[in-house]
């Protein structure tokens, strides 16, 4: 009914899709950082979409399994093994009792997902089992600590195609639907923004992702703190951009170009520090298609409701 934790990894976190609907008492949305990989992991154990998993940053990891169960690795090539043996991601597994996962130092991307078929079985909080450290809402793992769930077993055979995985060695481009303070900026300080490639920091974590490049020279008066969404592009004081993620507080106080398309953000969670980044903008009509798609795919209208507390 579970695995056993051997070693718990630079930053191994149970997360799910997020934390919705208590943005009004302070808290962030959380849930996973690649909405693309978990997706996939949940979809190929036909899972809900809304099923917990284990979000696997930098590697590091060792668990051995308890029961029988089928599970499904996806996102970052972290060296995924079974038994010390290579073992396929991007598919359904079965393993036995004693069986040994383990992830290493990445290869290619950052964060990977393991997925049980049923989800993880943890402690609910506020209507999800996502866990956000800045917050203090759950505990990441920790040596000897057990993860609960079903067991499961069955002929269960399904993958996704190699040609449809992600390339997390391309540059990234993310597409921007502009906010209400878009016009506050000028065509010359829009046109360095859009027209230069920008290198991620090393101040990238589940809170947000600051660039380095060329600043902008955005002068303004201060400004009240605002109710902030996931994937704001904040131009700090420096006139860098700050890119608001999964962890990030519900408030801030910087003036907004705009919102990076909610898709493009998983591609933006792969990326290690020195990565390149550009941005080029986004109409409303084509985002609400594509997110649209995406839903329906995977069952998020059916199946994203908030559990219950």
């Amino acid at each position: 009914m579970s695995f056993k934790v051997i070693k718990p990894g630079f930053l191994t976190t149970i997360q799910d899709a997020g934390r919705f609907m208590h943005a009004i008492y302070g808290m962030s949305q959380s849930g996973v950082m690649d909405e693309h990989a978990f997706g996939w992991a949940n979809h190929l154990l036909g899972n809900d979409y809304t099923d917990a998993v284990l979000e696997i940053t930098f590697g590091g990891v060792e668990l051995e399994a308890l029961d029988e169960m089928v599970v499904c690795v996806c996102g970052a090539d972290l060296d995924f093994k079974i038994n010390a043996k290579i073992a396929p991601t991007w598919k359904s597994l079965q393993v036995q009792p004693t069986d040994i996962l383990s992830w290493s130092l990445p290869k290619h991307g950052v964060r990977s997902y393991l997925a049980v078929q049923g989800g993880f079985k943890t402690q609910t909080l506020f209507g999800s089992r996502s866990v956000n450290l800045r917050e203090h809402i759950g505990v990441k793992i920790t040596q000897d600590c057990v993860l609960a769930c079903a067991p499961s077993s069955g002929q269960l055979e399904r993958f996704m195609a190699p040609q449809y995985r992600p390339n997390y060695h391309q540059n990234v481009v993310l597409r921007l639907l502009p906010s209400y303070q878009y016009s506050e900026f000028s065509d010359a300080q829009k046109t360095l923004f859009f027209g230069q490639t920008y290198t991620v920091s090393n101040a990238n974590d589940r809170s947000g992702c600051r660039l380095k490049g060329v600043p902008i020279v955005f002068k303004r008066d201060k400004m009240i703190s605002e109710a902030m969404s996931y994937g704001s592009v904040e131009i700090a004081t420096d006139g860098l951009p700050i890119i608001l993620l999964k962890d990030a507080p519900s408030i801030g106080g910087y003036t907004k170009i705009g919102t990076v398309f909610s898709l493009d953000l998983a591609q933006l969670a792969q990326q290690q520090p020195t990565a390149k980044v550009r941005f080029e903008l986004m109409n409303i009509e084509q985002a609400q298609t594509e997110r649209s798609a995406f839903n329906q795919f995977f069952g998020v209208l059916e199946n994203s409701k908030p559990l219950k507390i």
